[in-house]
């Protein structure tokens, strides 16, 4: 491998120009691929596709369509709903379905421009707006009657008539002929009109229901027993007394893009003055609004990240790195960046929150790298090789090495696949492709652009390039950073000096203090309240709260009930049952006050059992097939699904719940009781023979993922440690050399976590990868100069001595590269997304800690280790103890 790796380098060497123009069109190529990456905030980074609560969503999503856009309009309800108001909300839901031909939705006006839109692309499945409701209730209404009515007289002439018939056989007279089928006919009249009595009794209706009648709309809308409010069976068109809302579900094939326009039309539609209410105002949300505005920050984050990223790490650089060619490994990181954003293009992939944290921490490892052949370089150039001499060498020295570490880092990296959840796969995915892509680039280009050096014009100062005034002021700096080498380097001599004299001692205390972070680490806080993790100032987030003021919830979760008929008493029986137990489990106090007045986890919504009164009575089957009768068409796919093409109705009903925004691991415990009521054990309330119930929604997709990524932390933490032990292990095929390297890095992690618990710095979601990502950068430091010290070794030097070069000679790139990691992660400080910004403070900590515990703790792992892991080292000349002396 070693000489395969010189050869290649060699190769490069020999033809430095093609290769570095080769790797400048590539990063070209790359980089305009990656500028097309959109955004993506979608449910399905969130969780399995696998899984069935994932599945069951998307079925959900094609029977009833996407989550809804959500117009809430504020105002008083009884102007907004018993005015000439009603008929510019009738306009504007016409307007949001796209029904109305060209988008004129006023008779005799031009249509508006965002209704032209709507019209054209028609991307709402469908639209459940108070108004429509109301339209289309007295349309079907005065239709059904007509066709019952007709019916109606077609019964009483056909019972007339036979009537007639046999008062004719009896002998009677005509005119006892004639008052016999009369009768007849007047008796089938009279039961359709009693039906028809009971029926307006029942829903409140007097007379033809018609849109303009306030009589008709009141007795529909308003809880007769408390005046002004709204029926709490429609509150999820009236939620209360001032608001009222309007639920746009679009079509589920759409495209982010298309979602995106849609969006955006809808906002367009409700800001026209066209649809202006006096007095009420328009606010558009809803988890689709939600998505794509997050989706929006992330594509202008990562320009914000990218900046900080390059700031930070050219001043890094600059400070650590002599020359030459001391901004070479920045260069590189970005070549190494551009070519996995623009693969990532290429297969069709989109940015992520997780994908956006990807691109500091890639541009930190591909920065180590290149410093560390770098390194090699400078030390052979400073030995007299020529510099493509020393180019070659420093491959065929450094990259088995360098090699070795960047596979045990993608080992750790890779078992972020275990995950269940493709965001982190995705993020664990990118990283390793990324270390492949940034060790090829150091090796190839970064070596090919040192070979174009000379050593003597390589040491001259970048500064000389700079305008005086900022020579002066990194001259102060630099002098500044003498001062604290000088100091840094006396420390650093005498903790060596400890570790090597005493590693048993140092060992145990890192051990203690491991024991007593890894126990804080189980009452550190995990922040999971989605309002505390995104922007506050995000103005879709805002709408959230401003919905959930209004009308007491910010979204929806949803049971859906499959049967072989769903118009079987038993199970509409069922579900009405179901429904109020999980009601009353959630704090919900009944329907005599509204939402927004109780202390409650969950609100009532739509659900098929509230469409047969609340005479507390079991609904008969011809009742329920009526009922469903008279919905109408566009009404009736809120609560059951419907066959497109046949319109009949098929096997699948919903009960939807409105749900607070809350904390995901409460959520998760909500989301479990709901589920826990379907089938509760003990009791008699199964679900009758050949019902089934799923929960779905986002709510419940973000509370699961939530879990998986909580009840992952641990065993991806562990599964990093193995899979880099095993890598290690195959690697130098010795448990001295594999497992050795591994002894800083499991300590640090108890470390970070004592860390975390003093600086009161809490954890959130994306933490769960935390173990792992920290294990995998950190092992590298420790594998580096390990191999170094082995080399020394070989070269038949003490223990102290061979300590003292590979720190010398190795350590002061360690310590640049894992500054420049460090400063990698501490980019995504710059970001106003708290879950990056504070994953990223976490990283810094974690990544310090375990920085330190390779400089301290692997000297007296690996002092213990020649001593055959005995708590005091054995004194040999081989393997004797460092002297303070030495360690200069």
């Amino acid at each position: 491998m070693r000489d395969l790796l010189a050869r290649i380098a060699g190769w490069c060497v020999e033809r430095p120009l093609p290769v570095l123009a080769a790797t400048a069109l590539v990063a070209l190529v790359a980089t305009v691929g990656a500028l097309g990456l959109e955004a993506d905030a979608g449910t399905d980074q969130l969780v399995d596709p696998d899984s069935e609560a994932f599945i069951a969503t998307e079925e959900f999503k094609r029977e009833f369509g996407d989550d809804a856009v959500v117009v809430l309009v504020k105002g008083d309800l009884e102007q907004l709903m018993l005015t000439s108001a009603l008929g510019r909300l009738l306009a504007l839901e016409a307007c949001l379905a796209g029904n109305a031909p060209e988008g004129r939705v006023f008779p005799d006006e031009p249509a508006p421009g965002p209704c032209e839109a709507l019209a054209e692309k028609k991307p709402a499945r469908v639209v459940y707006g108070p108004a429509t409701f109301l339209n289309q209730f007295a349309i079907q209404a005065e239709r059904l009657l007509a066709e019952q009515s007709a019916a109606a007289r077609k019964q009483a002439r056909s019972t007339a008539a036979a009537a007639a018939l046999e008062a004719r056989r009896q002998g009677l007279s005509k005119a006892e002929q004639r008052a016999a089928a009369q009768a007849a006919a007047q008796e089938v009249m009279t039961r359709f009109e009693q039906q028809l009595i009971d029926l307006a009794l029942r829903y409140g209706q007097t007379g033809i229901p018609r849109i303009d009648d306030p009589t008709f709309v009141s007795s529909v809308v308003f809880d007769s027993r408390r005046a002004g409010q709204p029926k709490a069976r429609f509150s999820y068109l009236f939620p209360s007394a001032d608001a009222a809302l309007i639920s746009v579900r679009l079509r589920p094939e759409l495209s982010e893009s298309e979602r995106r326009e849609a969006i955006d039309q809808i906002r367009d539609a409700v800001a026209d003055p066209a649809f202006e209410i006096r007095d009420a105002e328009y606010v558009v949300s809803g988890v689709p609004v939600v998505v794509e505005g997050l989706a929006e920050k992330l594509s202008s984050e990562i320009f914000v990240l990218l900046v900080a990223a390059l700031a930070v790490m050219a001043l890094a650089l600059a400070l650590l790195l002599g020359p030459p060619l001391r901004l070479l490994p920045l260069a590189i990181a970005l070549v190494a960046a551009a070519a996995v954003f623009g693969l990532l293009a290429a297969f069709r992939g989109s940015l992520t929150m997780a994908s956006l944290a990807v691109l500091p921490i890639l541009i930190g490892l591909a920065v180590d790298y290149a410093i560390q052949f770098q390194a090699r370089y400078a030390e052979l150039a400073r030995a007299g090789a020529s510099s493509a001499r020393a180019a070659v060498e420093a491959a065929a020295a450094g990259a088995p090495v360098i090699g070795a570490a960047a596979l045990a880092t993608g080992a750790g990296f890779l078992v972020l696949l275990l995950s269940p959840i493709p965001m982190v796969r995705g993020f664990g995915l990118l990283l390793v492709i990324g270390i492949a892509a940034a060790f090829a680039l150091a090796l190839t280009a970064g070596l090919c652009a040192l070979s174009l050096t000379k050593p003597d014009e390589g040491r001259r100062h970048i500064t000389e390039l700079l305008p005086s005034p900022l020579v002066a002021a990194l001259d102060r700096i630099a002098q500044s950073r003498r001062a604290i080498s000088v100091r840094t380097h006396a420390l650093g001599r005498r903790a060596l000096a400890l570790s090597v004299a005493a590693p048993g001692r140092v060992l145990v205390a890192g051990l203690v203090v491991a024991a007593i972070g890894w126990a804080v680490g189980t009452r550190t806080e995990v922040i999971s309240d989605i309002r505390e993790l995104v922007p506050r100032d995000l103005p879709e987030l805002q709408n959230v709260d401003e919905l959930q003021q209004a009308t007491g919830v910010s979204g929806e979760v949803d049971i859906t009930v499959t049967a072989p008929d769903l118009t079987e008493p038993e199970v509409i029986a069922w579900m009405s049952e179901y429904k109020q137990r999980v009601l009353a489990r959630a704090g919900f106090a009944g329907e005599a006050t509204s939402c927004l007045e109780q202390e409650t986890r969950l609100c009532p919504s739509i659900a098929l059992p509230d469409l047969f009164g609340g005479d507390g009575g079991e609904p008969t089957r011809a009742r329920i097939r009526r009922v469903l009768e008279l919905l109408p068409p566009y009404f009736s796919q809120a609560v059951v699904s419907v066959d497109p093409q046949t319109q009949e109705l098929g096997d699948t009903a919903v009960i939807a719940f409105g749900i607070k925004v809350m904390p995901f691991d409460e959520q998760k415990r909500l989301i479990d009781a709901i589920r826990a009521e379907i089938d509760p054990p003990g009791t008699e309330n199964d679900p009758p023979a050949g019902v089934s119930a799923e929960v779905v929604g986002l709510p419940v997709l973000a509370a699961d993922a939530h879990s998986a990524l909580e009840g992952n932390r641990y065993l991806l933490t562990v599964a990093g440690l193995i899979a880099v032990a095993l890598v290690l292990l195959a690697v130098y095929r010795s448990l001295r050399r594999g497992l050795v390297p591994l002894i800083p890095i499991v300590l640090a992690t108890g470390w970070s976590a004592l860390g975390l618990g003093i600086a009161g710095v809490p954890l959130n979601p994306m933490s769960a990868t935390l173990g792992a990502l920290v294990i995998a950068i950190a092992t590298e430091f420790s594998v580096l100069l390990s191999a170094r010290y082995e080399e020394e070794r070989r070269a038949e030097l003490s223990v102290g001595e061979a300590l003292r070069r590979a720190y010398s000679r190795t350590g002061m790139a360690v310590v640049a590269s894992g500054i420049t990691a460090i400063a990698g992660f501490a980019a995504l400080i710059a970001t106003d997304i708290r879950m990056l910004r504070d994953f990223g403070i976490v990283t810094v900590i974690d990544l310090s800690v375990a920085l330190l515990g390779v400089l301290v703790i692997l000297p007296a792992a690996l002092v213990w280790a020649e001593s055959g892991f005995r708590m005091t080292p054995a004194r040999s000349s081989a393997s004797r103890p460092v002297s303070p002396g030495e360690a200069r």
